[in-house]
């Protein structure tokens, strides 16, 4: 396997390291805060350092501190802090820090030293953890998550940041068991031990809510689902991330593989006046453009922590352009009947035409433009001791200009029997292969990998996207305290993500009857094209085909309301809790048509026909890396603004007209209701208690009301809906022994569950003959996955700077759902009871389609399973002597569920939850006073992505990929630090595969990504 060495070399980095675990060297912070109360200044260190800082309310009352300025350890800093009182400090081997009084007086005692406590546990003391103060609704730190039952990891502000990371999904790579699958060279979802993006749920400032993106067809295209896109995020909002990998009763119910809470920041953690200033200027080697990149925090609260307002904003432009070739699948001659006309001697053509061939071979070129603007706002109140309140807003837009010109022909995919004489856009039935290279992958699928052909059609094609998504959210939250140990807590908040792709207009170029077209993908690292003798600088060569225009909007919203109640003064801590929850997911979608559910697009409007074609074409291609052997150096491509424009001016756009028929999937309406209800007892964890954790139980209800077009026997799509409920009981046990102050041992057993995509769940038929020719439906019928997952974990600290962890873990899945599809068969095979006259509807006037030819492909979602999910995880941080440091994390996960193929057959699917087997990550950091660097290596495995594969695979899948990036700081002064970053040093290529084979598909590549910066702190 070829990830053995990228893996092979993070352990051996890891072994050579494992001697070393020497005490880690203190680190240094840059401080700048004033005079102020001790309790505040406390809470500028907790903040600026990750350190949590302990004391009892009583000690800080009334207490000022010094001002602190320059670069300094912990230890110096909180002594400069209480220099003068009779308070001093100790750390224990975790890492907390405890406020004591001195035993003698100060006046006669010497400067402190920091102290490291033995491992013996502390006398128990009534503390108050600063970090957490002043924050309603609180996750924990780093450190805290040590002491948390449940197995959690944690990022903090400075690592959201960390080597090289160009956007919110790129920075949780870090996370142990977590990858990301990019889209324009930038992390858009990610996935966690084993299971993908839909698996995996997030809540930001504690409620639940999704955001969503387009992207090209290959990596996904414009999601409808459930998967998070971080892309449309920047991570300097941020001020913490925390990723629950076991399931527990008091957190939201729909995680298979984690549940990651985002934190915005809190003015009441920060010091009275808080300002932070980014400028960076960013690079990319193919683009050969710069673009800027600033992001900004004010925060300002009053003198007793009592009031706090706080804003921040991001704002990044990214100029990507995104090169390579791709297949376009693979599908048989037999499948795109009648297939292959004719072949040169000695090829047999039932052997050619039996064998799997590109449907779409070509060279592909990206041009994209992005903006990403980010605001959040926090009005934090704290009436009283007992009470706090907190207004939380964001609003995060991501605007993104795509052109799209890509080199091709479609005559491989093209059905039809050819007549006498043929028509100039018959499809394979005309084309004639004179050479053909036909290699058995996996020693039983024969594929025609290379090739020579005549008479075939060569297209230009240019597609213009204008993609947008805004994402809004407002939370309120409040705790108070109704006595000791008894606290309630509200969660209100509403959030939207408004996507939309307003213009979707795709122009085709075609030369028609092209000798001598060859492609060979048997170099998975270097595919091979030839357009023969196609005149592709030429206009007066070109004539436009075909025109398309596919808008498409699709909006999620949810509205929460939670109440729960937490009391923690008997032996048991209990916890109880409601959770209101709606989300609403409504989909809309056009396309060219005449009234009904069939296409024009290869009606031309009379305004296109009548265009001077050499007035709106451009050449593209000069000067970029394909990656392709034989790659032309350039090409002529349509201006599709312009040329449109041109049309519209003479025409009037009187044959541009749009409408949902032959996109009828693509309009629905899906609301879900959920009602929970949560009871938590927890054993918490004391200095003078090894044993802690909690058990729970949560109860759903879950209420479905679906509408979408359908499309009827008549041919016509009309709105039909349907709805339906069921309830879902959860119970869940997290427990924690440490036998040592330096050990901790974890156990966590769950039921899970994972509710279907919405738009699964809709209740219509839709027919479409844009591409494939295909009939498919949703399934309101569906149920959720469901699965018992149970995780053991150890966490290992024998000193600060030091970690060693390592976990397995097992999900035992009922039922999971899937997306079924037939092979190749004439429309009256449909399961749906639709006559062939529908199929003629929808085929209108098109050559290659017919209702009678075995073209039509059938795709319903269903309920599959069972499965099993199996796996380990270890992580490691270390300091490497003085300045250096190393971390890491490596999972491994198989997964096998029972599904349904093509052919109608089940069978026992391996890595289906789309996400890698392995995962993995190392990273090496340097740091001196005034000096940072980091380097990280990223690696993940290969994947399935998509099953059963609609073309002539069995599955659609993704290589692997491994990535470097690296990062660094010099400060200049207390208040100005220069920052250095590059991401995707080795500009590596993203490949996918076809079939469980791994026939090569598709090879793309976007440069590397270089930042410069400045970053002033007030």
């Amino acid at each position: 396997m070829k990830v053995v060495p990228a893996i092979g070399v993070m352990a051996a980095v890891w072994l050579a390291t494992a001697p070393a675990l020497a005490a880690a060297p203190e680190r240094r912070f840059a401080f700048d805060q004033p005079a102020q109360p001790l309790a505040t200044a406390l809470l500028a260190v907790s903040a600026r350092t990750g350190a949590v800082i302990a004391a009892p309310a009583a000690m800080t009352a009334g207490r000022r501190a010094l001002g602190l300025s320059g670069s300094m350890p912990l230890g110096q800093a909180l002594r400069t802090l209480l220099a003068g009182s009779d308070l001093d400090f100790s750390i224990s081997a975790s890492g907390v820090v405890t406020l004591r009084r001195r035993t003698e007086a100060i006046a006669t005692a010497p400067p402190s030293p920091v102290r490291l406590l033995p491992p013996q546990p502390d006398e128990p003391t009534l503390v108050t953890p600063i970090s957490v103060l002043a924050r309603p609704l609180a996750e924990p730190t780093a450190e805290q998550a040590r002491d948390a039952p449940a197995q959690v990891d944690v990022l903090l502000e400075d690592q959201l940041r960390g080597a090289g990371a160009l956007g919110l999904g790129d920075a949780l790579r870090q996370m142990p068991g977590v990858t990301a699958g990019p889209e324009a060279g930038e992390a858009r979802q990610i996935a966690v031990r084993g299971v993908g993006g839909r698996f995996t749920r997030v809540r930001v400032n504690g409620m639940e809510t999704l955001a969503t993106f387009g992207a090209s067809n290959a990596v996904g295209g414009t999601n409808r689902g459930r998967a998070f896109d971080y892309n449309i995020f920047a991570a300097d909002l941020f001020k913490q991330v925390r990723l629950q990998k076991t399931a527990s009763a008091d957190v939201d119910e729909g995680s298979l593989g984690a549940t990651i809470d985002m934190r915005t920041r809190s003015p009441l953690e920060l010091p009275d006046r808080h300002a932070v200033l980014i400028v960076e200027g960013g690079y990319q080697t193919l683009s050969r453009e710069a673009q800027p990149r600033v992001s900004a925090v004010l925060s300002r609260r009053d003198a007793a922590g009592r009031l706090g307002v706080l804003v921040s904003a991001a704002y990044s432009g990214r100029s990507v352009v995104e090169a390579g070739a791709s297949a376009g699948q693979w599908e048989t001659g037999l499948a795109v009947a009648p297939g292959f006309g004719s072949v040169a001697a000695p090829l047999d053509l039932a052997s050619v035409n039996a064998a799997l061939h590109a449907r779409i071979p070509r060279l592909e070129l990206m041009e994209i433009n992005q903006d990403r603007l980010g605001l959040t706002g926090s009005l934090e109140w704290r009436p009283d001791e007992a009470t706090r309140i907190a207004l939380d807003t964001i609003y995060a837009e991501l605007r993104s200009s795509r052109r799209e010109n890509l080199l091709e022909s479609f005559t491989f995919r093209t059905p039809g029997v050819c007549g006498t004489p043929p028509d100039p856009r018959c499809g394979i039935n005309a084309v004639k292969v004179t050479q053909a290279d036909i290699a058995l992958f996996g020693g039983r699928k024969p594929v025609l990998i290379a090739g020579g052909f005549d008479d075939v059609d060569v297209r230009s094609e240019a597609r213009r996207d204008e993609l947008n998504t805004i994402f809004r959210q407002t939370t309120l939250a409040a705790t108070h305290r109704f006595r000791d140990g008894l606290e309630g807590r509200l969660l209100a908040g509403f959030s939207r993500s408004d996507f939309s792709n307003p213009v979707q207009q795709t122009l085709y170029l075609e030369q028609f009857d092209v000798d001598g077209f060859a492609y060979d993908f048997s170099d998975r690292d270097r595919p091979a094209l030839n357009f023969g003798n196609a005149a592709l600088a030429s206009p007066d060569a070109w004539t436009i085909s075909e025109f398309r225009s596919d808008p498409n909007w699709v909006d999620n919203s949810y509205r929460s309301l939670a109440l729960d109640l937490e009391n923690r003064s008997g032996p048991l801590d209990w916890r109880v809790g409601l959770l209101a929850k709606t989300y609403r997911n409504v989909g809309s979608a056009r396309m060219r048509s005449d009234g009904g559910i069939g296409n024009i697009n290869a009606q031309l409007p009379a305004g296109l026909q009548a265009l001077p074609l050499a007035d709106y074409v451009r050449l593209v291609g000069q000067g970029i890396d394909f990656g392709v052997a034989g790659a032309p150096e350039r090409w002529l491509a349509i201006d599709t603004t312009a040329a449109l424009a041109a049309a519209c001016a003479r025409d009037g756009c009187t044959d541009f007209t749009l409408g949902p028929g032959p996109v009828a999937g693509l309009n629905y309406d899906v609301t879900e209701r959920s009602d929970a209800g949560f009871l938590q007892l927890a054993l918490p964890r004391s200095p003078s208690r090894s044993f802690w954790g909690e058990v729970g139980l949560r109860v759903i209800h879950t209420r479905l009301d679906a509408a979408s077009l359908d499309v009827g026997q008549d041919a016509a799509a009309r709105w039909t809906r349907a709805s339906s409920d069921y309830w879902s009981t959860l119970p869940s046990l997290n427990l924690a022994w440490s036998p040592s102050s330096d050990v901790v041992i974890r156990f966590g057993a769950a039921r899970v569950m994972v509710r279907p995509d919405l738009i699964s769940l809709r209740p219509g038929v839709s027919v479409s003959t844009t591409g494939a020719k295909s009939a498919s439906s949703g399934n309101p019928d569906l149920r959720p996955t469901r699965a018992d997952a149970f995780d053991l974990s150890v966490d290992w600290r024998p000193r600060p700077g030091v970690q060693l962890s390592a976990a397995i873990y097992r999900k035992t899945i009922a039922t999971t759902v899937q997306g079924t599809s037939t092979r190749p068969a004439p429309f009256s095979a449909n399961p749906f009871g639709l006559p062939d006259s529908v199929a003629a509807a929808a085929c209108g006037a098109a050559p290659d389609c017919s209702p009678g030819l075995p073209i039509w492909q059938f795709s319903r979602p269903i309920n599959s399973g069972p499965g099993r999910l199996t796996g380990m995880e270890v992580s490691f941080r270390a300091p490497l002597g003085e300045a250096w440091s190393v971390q890491g994390a490596a999972a491994y996960t198989r997964t096998v569920v029972r599904l349904l193929d093509q052919a109608g057959a089940w069978v026992d699917m391996q890595d289906a939850l789309g996400a890698p087997r392995v995962a993995a990550n190392i990273g090496l950091a340097y740091q001196r006073p005034g000096l940072e660097a980091r380097a990280a290596l990223s690696h993940r495995s290969r994947y399935l992505a998509t099953i059963p594969a609609p073309n002539g695979g069995d599955v659609d899948g993704v290589d692997p990929l491994t990535t470097l990036d690296a990062a660094a700081r010099l400060t200049l002064s207390p208040r100005l630090t220069l920052t250095a970053e590059a991401a995707n040093l080795t500009d590596a290529y993203q490949r996918q595969f076809s079939d469980r084979t791994l026939i090569p598909t598709y090879r793309h590549h976007t440069g590397r990504e270089f930042r410069l910066g400045l970053r002033w702190a007030m």
